[in-house]
């Protein structure tokens, strides 16, 4: 082997590399972006989750859109408010306060609410479930209770109860809705956390068929819709449409549906006090009370019947003297 041709064949290959790096290391400087140093603050305050909720391929993605101008800063429900006001700080842009989305599972058919059509014995995930016959629930809008949502959560949001159905805990759901894009049912829902009614089933069929199938479910009835005094409430598809923005949170419906089919956030209910030293007894709250929950004769110190407040707070709305005000928990009665 003559070792002065391997030798020029290696300076020649060699002598090409440093020439096509130099022409790219030029090419680089000379065509170089320069990355807003914006981004890298914003990715700091994003969760690195990359759960895709916001609309893009994950964090980093979503922080080159900000900084970009092509995306709002209120996407990521994972960051939390905090975080999205320190990136409207880095934007130079102002952040409105919004309320917390969490998931609710729209359904309580367990095993001992919803009865079985026949045995399954496929893979246990609710998609595969889902295509052997519309799944083994009786209900074919219930929750069929193998996890798929439990597993697509990366917050530890969801758990896996006893009777094949899925709770959420709120003060862990961050609103990703990688759940709701999981669920082959579509019985997941976004509502606000500081909602005062949810419903609770997803069944749109008679009243009778639901009954039939699950105990727990919406029979349609319309109850709740007809104690309504505010209007917040219509019976769409069999089943009972609350418009948050009327809602006042006085939870009759919850109290009175014949099968638990609203639940009511217990840690919302609250009740009103008039302060009696301060009462004038205009009458205002007497007026504005549509529960018969405040007594008392005009220009005379009026005061609340507590088991027939239902915290709807229109007393307080009314009141001129600012001598009403709504307190935590309530003593109510039932309402037929």
């Amino acid at each position: 082997m003559d070792i002065t041709r391997v030798l020029s064949a290696v300076g020649i290959i060699g002598g090409m590399g440093f020439v096509f790096g130099a022409i790219l290391a030029i090419v680089s400087r000379i065509f170089r972006v320069e990355e807003d140093p914006r981004k890298a603050q914003v990715r700091e305050h994003l969760p690195g989750a990359n759960c895709g909720g916001c609309g893009f391929a994950g964090c980093d993605a979503y922080a080159q859109a900000i900084v970009e101008g092509k995306a709002e800063l209120n996407l990521c429900a994972a960051a939390g408010e905090s975080a999205m006001r320190a990136m409207g700080r880095i934007m130079g842009m102002e952040v409105e306060s919004q309320d917390k989305m969490v998931a609710v599972v729209k359904c309580q058919g367990n095993l001992e609410k919803c009865s079985l059509r026949f045995i399954y014995h496929g893979p246990r995930t609710c998609r595969a479930a889902n295509l052997a016959a519309m799944g083994d629930k009786s209900c074919q809008f219930s929750c069929l209770g193998f996890g798929d949502c439990v597993s697509a959560c990366k917050f530890g949001a969801m758990t896996m109860k006893d009777g094949r159905i899925v709770e959420v805990n709120p003060d862990k759901c961050v609103g990703c809705r990688a759940c709701i894009d999981t669920c082959p049912r579509s019985v997941i829902q976004m509502v606000p956390i500081k909602h005062a009614v949810q419903g609770m089933c997803s069944a749109m069929d008679s009243g009778k068929l639901v009954r039939d199938n699950c105990i727990a479910g919406c029979i349609g009835c319309g109850k709740c819709a007809r104690l309504c005094k505010f209007g917040a409430i219509t019976m769409k598809n069999k089943l009972p449409d609350i418009d948050m923005t009327k809602c006042v949170g006085c939870m009759m419906c919850a109290d009175n549906c014949p099968t638990g089919a609203l639940r009511a956030n217990e840690d919302l209910r609250r009740h009103a006090v008039i302060h009696y030293n301060d009462c004038d007894g205009c009458g205002k709250c007497k007026e504005a009370c549509q529960f018969d929950a405040i007594v008392g004769a005009p220009g005379e110190k009026h005061a609340i019947i507590e088991w027939n407040c239902v915290g709807c707070g229109r007393c307080i709305d009314a009141c001129q003297h600012g001598c009403a005000e709504m307190r935590p928990g309530g003593i109510y009665r039932t309402r037929k």
